[in-house]
C-alpha cells in the first residue's frame, strides 16, 4: 500500500497562536543569550566546581533523542515495516531538529559561540586524539547524512534512502557512544568512569526516542486529525519495554561495578546526597520503574494511556538519568590523593538553578518546538487524511484547521 503525506494548511487560529508564543521564545532565548554573553557565565548555575549545568544536560539529551529517532525510523526505511511508514518521514525530520537543538545547546554553552569555528580547524587548532574534536567529525557528519535521508525519502528513491539510512544508523550509533565515551573515559570522575557508560548512553537514547516519537505522534496526529492504528503505538510501546529492560540491566552493572570498594563515595553520595532524588526519583522511578510496569501491566500495555503515560514518564526519566550524571557527577570532590578527599573546604559543590540559565536551556527548546510545527506546514511530513491529496492538504490544531 502506498502512503501518501501532506502539509498542514496552517491558517487556524489556533496554529497562529501557536506560532507566535513559540516566536517569544526565540526572542527570550535571544534576551537570555545576550544578557550570559554580556555578563559572563557567573549568572548561570555552572562554577570551578561543577562547570556543567543544564545546558550540557539539555545537549548530551537532545543527541540521544536524535540518535533514538533516527534508529526508529530505520524500521520503516531500511527494515521495511510497513506498519512505521506513518511516522517514518516524521522520525527522520524530528531526528535533525533535535541534533541542531543538541548543537545549539553546545554552542551556547561555549560562552563564546563566534569561535565555533576552531571546532573545525581538524589537525591545525585541533588535538585530534580529544574525544570533543572526534565527535564534531561525526556530528557535522551525521547532520548532513540525515539531510540527505530526508530529502532521498522526499524524492520517493526508496532503495537510496533505505542504503543511506542503513549508514545513518549506524552513524547515530556512533555518534551518541561516542558522546558516551567522553564521560566513560573520564578516569578521575568516579561516577562517569565505565567501560559501560557508551552503551548505557545508546540504549537510553533508544529508550527516549523511542518514547518521543509515541508522544510526536499521538499528540500530532490527533491535533491535525489524521488517523493512525493503535497497534502502530501498542507495537512502539513493546519496543519500548525490551529496551528499558536493557536499560535496567546497564545502570544496575554499572553502579554494583561502581560500589565495589574501594572507590565507591561518589556513587554512594549519588544515591544518598544532595541530590538523590534525581537519582531515585527520576532516572529510576521514572525513567524506568513506572514505565516498565505501565507497559507490562495487563490492563494499561493495551490502552492508547496506558503507553502514553509510559512514554511521558521516560521522556523525563531520561532526562533525569543525564542530570544525575552532569551535576552530582561533578558536585562529588575529586579524591586528588589516596585516602583523602580534596575539594573546597571539603565539601560537595552545589549547583543552583538560575532564571537565566532556565530561561536559555527552555526557549532553545521551544525554537526546535517552533521549527517542528513550521515543518509540519512546509514539508510533507504528515500522513495524508483521508480524501487529501498529497499536498496542501487541511489539517487542524485544537480543533480548528491550522
Amino acid at each position: 500500500m502506498v502512503q501518501n503525506y501532506s502539509t498542514i494548511e496552517g491558517t487556524s487560529k489556533g496554529y497562529k497562536i501557536l506560532v507566535v508564543l513559540l516566536g517569544v521564545m526565540v526572542a527570550v532565548f535571544i534576551m537570555s543569550f545576550l544578557v550570559a554573553y554580556l555578563q559572563g557565565q557567573q549568572v548561570w548555575g555552572v562554577s570551578n566546581i561543577i562547570p556543567w549545568g543544564q545546558l550540557i544536560t539539555f545537549y548530551i539529551y537532545f543527541i540521544g533523542l536524535s540518535a533514538g529517532a533516527i534508529i526508529i525510523s530505520s524500521l520503516s526505511y531500511v527494515f521495511k515495516r510497513e506498519i512505521y511508514e506513518p511516522i517514518g518521514r516524521m522520525a527522520v525530520f524530528m531526528g535533525i531538529l533535535l541534533m541542531v537543538g543538541a548543537m545549539l545547546f553546545v554552542m551556547v554553552d561555549l560562552g563564546r559561540p563566534e569561535k565555533a569555528w576552531r571546532l573545525f580547524m581538524y589537525f591545525y587548532l585541533n588535538n585530534m586524539t580529544s574525544l570533543f574534536a572526534i565527535n564534531s567529525i561525526f556530528y557535522t557528519g551525521y547532520i548532513t547524512l540525515m539531510l540527505v535521508y530526508l530529502w532521498l525519502i522526499f524524492e520517493g528513491k526508496k532503495r537510496l534512502a533505505s542504503i543511506v539510512g542503513t549508514v545513518d544508523v549506524f552513524w547515530a550509533v556512533a555518534v551518541h557512544m561516542g558522546t558516551g565515551a567522553i564521560f566513560g573515559l573520564i578516569g578521575n570522575r568516579e561516577i562517569y568512569f565505565s567501560p559501560i557508560k557508551p552503551f548505557e548512553f545508546l540504549t537510553a537514547a533508544l529508550t527516549s526516542g523511542t518514547s518521543l516519537i509515541i508522544l510526536t505522534a499521538v499528540v500530532t496526529f490527533k491535533l491535525t486529525r489524521r488517523a493512525f492504528q493503535d497497534e502502530l503505538i501498542f507495537s512502539l510501546g513493546r519496543l519500548l519495554a525490551s529496551i528499558i529492560v536493557i536499560l535496567l540491566v546497564m545502570v544496575f552493572t554499572d553502579k554494583l561495578t561502581h560500589l565495589y570498594f574501594p572507590n565507591r563515595e561518589a556513587t554512594v553520595y549519588l544515591f544518598t546526597g544532595d541530590y538523590w532524588w534525581i537519582f531515585w526519583i527520576f532516572q529510576i522511578g521514572m525513567g524506568i520503574a513506572l514505565p516498565l510496569i505501565l507497559l507490562t501491566h495487563p490492563r494499561t500495555k493495551k490502552t492508547l494511556r496506558g503507553v502514553v503515560c509510559a512514554a511521558a514518564s521516560v521522556v523525563i526519566g531520561v532526562f533525569g538519568e543525564r542530570a544525575a550524571l552532569v551535576i552530582p557527577g561533578t558536585a562529588h570532590p575529586q579524591p586528588f590523593f589516596p585516602g583523602r578527599v580534596e575539594g573546597p573546604w571539603g565539601e560537595p559543590g552545589i549547583f543552583p538553578i538560575t532564571p537565566w540559565e532556565t530561561l536559555l536551556s527552555l526557549s532553545i527548546v521551544f525554537i526546535v518546538v517552533l521549527l517542528f510545527v513550521l515543518g509540519l506546514r512546509y514539508l510533507e511530513i504528515l500522513p495524508a487524511r483521508a480524501g487529501e491529496t498529497p499536498s496542501a492538504s487541511p489539517g487542524t490544531v485544537g480543533g480548528a484547521g491550522p
